[in-house]
C-alpha cells in the first residue's frame, strides 16, 4: 500500500476508526518523522514505535475463536493471522535500514525478511491445499457423528468423580 492508494478524505478515515497514513497526515509529517507514505504509526505518542509499519492484512477470524488450548486469551481479540510491512530505519547511518514482514499468528509474531516471508507464503499455499483435503475428509467422516445421551454422560461423570475421590484419599496419593 502506498500513499496513492489511500486518497480518502481525512474526516472519513477518522470516522472509520482506521489509522491515518503518513500521506494523509501530509508532507510535513513525513519529513519530520522520515515517514513512508503508507506508514500508519502515530510517532507523536509518548511511547511511539521507532519503526514504520503499514496497516496489517488480517483475518476476520479471531485467534481465541479457534484456540482449544485457551492460550490465546493472552491476546484476546487478536486476529488468527496477520501480516504487515515494518521498516526499521532509526539512525540508519549506525544501524542501517531493514524491511521485514511481521507475520502474526494469534499472540505470536514472526519477524521475517522479505525472502523468508515469500518462503512462508509458499508453505502456506501448499498447506492450504492440504488443509482443503483434510477438511473435505473430516466432513465426510463427520456424517457418522452423533450426540451422546446426557443421562449416561451424567452418570459417567459421577462415577469418575467417585474414582478420583478414592485416589485422592488413598495413602499412596498423599505420599
Amino acid at each position: 500500500m502506498t500513499g496513492a492508494d489511500v486518497k480518502v478524505c481525512r474526516t472519513c478515515v477518522e470516522a472509520s476508526g482506521l489509522p491515518l497514513t503518513a500521506a494523509q497526515r501530509g508532507a510535513e509529517w513525513m519529513l519530520r518523522w522520515a515517514c513512508f507514505p503508507w506508514c500508519v504509526n502515530d510517532h507523536t505518542e509518548p511511547y511511539a514505535a521507532d519503526w514504520h509499519s503499514a496497516f496489517p492484512a488480517r483475518t476476520k477470524l479471531r485467534d481465541a475463536a479457534i484456540d482449544s488450548s485457551r492460550y490465546s486469551g493472552n491476546g484476546n481479540g487478536l486476529p488468527w493471522l496477520s501480516a504487515q510491512i515494518v521498516v526499521s530505519n532509526d539512525k540508519p547511518q549506525a544501524y542501517g535500514r531493514h524491511t521485514e514482514v511481521w507475520l502474526g499468528y494469534g499472540a505470536h509474531v514472526g519477524e521475517l525478511s522479505p525472502a523468508e516471508a515469500r518462503e512462508a507464503l509458499e508453505e502456506m499455499r501448499g498447506f492450504v491445499n492440504r488443509l482443503k483435503h483434510v477438511v473435505e475428509e473430516a466432513a465426510e467422516i463427520a456424517r457418522d457423528d452423533f450426540e451422546g445421551d446426557p443421562e449416561i454422560a451424567r452418570l459417567d461423570r459421577e462415577a469418575e468423580e467417585r474414582r478420583s475421590q478414592v485416589v485422592r484419599s488413598s495413602t499412596e496419593y498423599a505420599a
